[in-house]
């Protein structure tokens, strides 16, 4: 079943097809990778902690909740527990004593080994057929759309 039938162009605009294909195409992107990753052994819990420290070494967990979305205690729970397993490690952080720093511990390694062998399999299948000159315009088309979203978002909270 192709999007065109799910959503159709003929009874909405094109701008709200594109944005409905959008929230699909995300949702299917993350799934499909969830499921790979999940062949793997590695739940979503575990790969995008320690994906999100890899990529913000000596973040805090306030700084990790924010990224993931989610609250403090859980993300602590769980950074506990990866800690534990030898996947991260907290550092004093000298600017605030009640806060630690976040960094990857030795056996996160073969996690992010999984997750790049995962990764570069997915944009394979995602971007068959697309050439280097389609890939930098998507590319600019999504980087538009992220700053016109960060844009509402700021002028609604500028509105509260």
């Amino acid at each position: 079943m192709s999007l065109e039938s799910v959503f159709g162009t003929a009874k909405n605009s094109k701008k709200r097809s594109i944005g409905l294909k959008l929230t699909v195409l995300a949702r299917q992107l993350r799934l499909n990778f969830d499921q790979s990753v999940k062949l793997k052994g590695l739940t979503r819990a575990k790969w995008t902690l320690i994906a999100a420290v890899a990529r913000n070494p000596g973040c805090t967990q306030r700084t990790i909740a924010q990224a993931l979305e989610v609250s403090e205690i859980t993300v602590g729970r769980l950074i506990d527990r990866l800690c534990e397993e030898g996947y991260l490690k907290r550092t004093e952080n000298p600017s605030d004593r009640r806060a630690y720093r976040l960094y990857l511990a030795a056996g996160a390694q073969p996690v992010l080994d999984k997750l790049d062998e995962v990764a570069k399999s997915h944009e394979a299948e995602i971007f068959a057929g697309f050439d280097s000159e389609d890939l930098e315009k998507l590319d600019e088309l999504l980087e538009a759309i992220a700053r016109n979203l960060s844009a509402a978002r700021s002028q609604r909270e500028a509105a509260k």
